[in-house]
């Protein structure tokens, strides 16, 4: 799919093997801003270069279990989604539904409608599997994603908490219906 924004023309597609480098620092450099505010731990660098390794992009991007979408504005990778088509949601009321596990903009592209793009993209790949609902995490420190999920209808029903060795970040459950 293809999306015009002010002076820039956007791509939506599956991700592919050319992408595996692209999407591995795509996913390091967001994570880091995301969640290193005051700066780097061991924790984060550890976890950044061994969960966004390209091996580990590579068994994503084969996994029959997971849809991953690029945007792209010139043939450059700026953002992503990652959907993980069989998870459970942590709230056990919660009907089935699919996970958005990572909607990720670079820092410069950020506030110009390309998550809204992709996120808009992921829906209907969501909505062509017979689901009616679909649920993410955000770190609660992320006021603006916290702001952009909330204005894309999802709302806060629950927290969990993501550990990483001694420590846990509290991490808001958003959920929307998409039925």
């Amino acid at each position: 799919m293809i999306y015009k924004t002010e002076k820039m023309e956007v791509t939506i597609r599956k991700a592919r093997s050319i992408d595996l480098k692209n999407l591995a620092v795509l996913k390091q450099q967001v994570w880091i801003s995301t969640y290193a505010t005051e700066g780097l731990i061991e924790d984060f660098s550890s976890y950044v270069l061994s969960e966004f390794s390209i091996e580990n992009e590579k068994k994503s991007l084969t996994d029959k279990n997971k849809l991953i979408l690029v945007a792209t504005i010139n043939n450059c990778v700026v953002g992503c989604a990652e959907i993980l088509l069989s998870p459970e949601c942590p709230i056990a009321s919660v009907e089935p539904c699919i996970e958005i596990s990572t909607l990720y903009i670079l820092e410069r592209f950020q506030g110009v409608g390309i998550g809204s793009q992709l996120l808009t993209e992921s829906i209907k790949a969501i909505e062509q599997l017979n689901y009616n609902k679909v649920w993410l995490t955000v770190y609660f420190k992320n006021l603006e994603a916290i702001e952009f999920y909330t204005k894309q209808n999802f709302t806060h029903i629950g927290d969990i908490d993501f550990v990483l060795g001694k420590n846990s970040y509290k991490n808001f459950i958003m959920l929307k219906d998409i039925g």
